[in-house]
């Protein structure tokens, strides 16, 4: 798959490749949220996806297209969480030896995930020095290095939830979806403009960690000040010289921040219709309150992208 040229043809090969190992998630329409903002709201539901989140996607794109030679020497990753988990899990079940490299303030049910699927975690004081260190590692031990992002594999499998929704909505209007470092969005960008070029989406960041935002409106990676967010899986640095920026800046519609109490109340939100929601997951449902007018009207798809969460501070969260 050529760096900078990922078509819908890649996604669409991505779909087939790992549909046999995910699930398709529902795309729930939502009266409350649509009576609430005067529009038509489905909510893309991939916290019910295996472990917990979209990043499963990533790993069984990535992990089934190395070569026999690279799986057995196994993989490594710098992660939050959950791309952490979706690899360790893909990894177990394609029998690859999983390398994943923690923040200490990694949550506890992550943690625990990672432990059942039998990762060999390192911990670091850090986002940044775990990801220093797994390239480090990856060039000395042979191990195949899973960039959370700035992969072709990892747009592809990003874009193939935008298949699964034009699926179930082809008539959608609008597409929300959470961004971090941008594969996801890249994926999504690639395969909405690619099949209606006339559908607007929206990327959503936290305002503590508006790498993408800013990029985006300076037109070029630019120094970014970055501040701790619950959504951690939406935060840190962001290689500059990733390929999911070139992607993001020509397709997307709109780049919008939302604040630690926006997530908040997007987890809170998430939990009266029953879900379980971390806050990098709610970022979506987080940017319909003060956005909503734009989306009179309009049908919406929304991308709720992960679940993983302890109860312990989900209870903190909600205090």
């Amino acid at each position: 798959m050529d760096q900078a040229n990922i078509t819908l043809q890649d996604i669409v090969q991505a779909h087939k490749r790992i549909q046999n190992y995910i699930y398709r998630t529902p795309l729930e329409y939502n009266e409350k949220i649509s009576n609430l903002y005067n529009s038509n709201i489905y909510l893309k539901l991939e916290n019910l996806q295996i472990t917990g989140s979209f990043k499963a996607r990533e790993a069984f794109n990535g992990l089934l297209s190395l070569s026999d030679v690279d799986r057995k020497c196994g993989v490594i990753a710098p992660s939050a969480g959950n791309h952490g988990i979706g690899l360790a899990y893909a990894a177990k079940r394609l029998n690859v030896p999983a390398y994943v490299c923690l923040p200490r303030a990694a949550d506890e049910s992550k943690v625990n995930a990672l432990e059942s699927y039998g990762a060999v975690i390192s911990y670091f004081d850090s986002i940044e020095e775990a990801r220093l260190s797994a390239i480090e590692a990856s060039k000395e031990n042979g191990y195949k290095f899973f960039s959370a992002y700035n992969t072709p594999t990892a747009i592809a499998a990003g874009g193939t939830i935008a298949l699964e929704v034009l699926d179930d909505l082809s008539d959608v209007d609008t597409v929300i979806t959470c961004m971090g470092g941008g594969g996801l969005t890249a994926g999504m960008c690639i395969a909405l403009k690619s099949v209606n070029p006339k559908i607007k989406i929206w990327g959503i960041q936290a305002k503590n960690s508006p790498t993408l935002e800013v990029w985006h409106r300076n037109g070029s990676p630019t120094d970014v000040d970055l501040k701790p967010s619950i959504a951690e899986g939406l935060s840190g640095p962001i290689d500059p010289e990733t390929i999911t920026f070139p992607i993001i800046h020509k397709y997307i519609d709109r780049i919008l921040a939302v604040t630690e109490e926006e997530l908040i109340d997007a987890v809170r939100t998430m939990l009266d219709f029953h879900y379980i929601v971390e806050p990098s997951g709610a970022a979506g449902i987080a940017s319909l309150k003060r956005y909503s007018k734009e989306l009179e009207g309009h049908k919406v798809a929304v991308l709720v992208t992960g679940r993983n969460i302890s109860w312990s501070r989900l209870a903190s969260l909600m205090a």
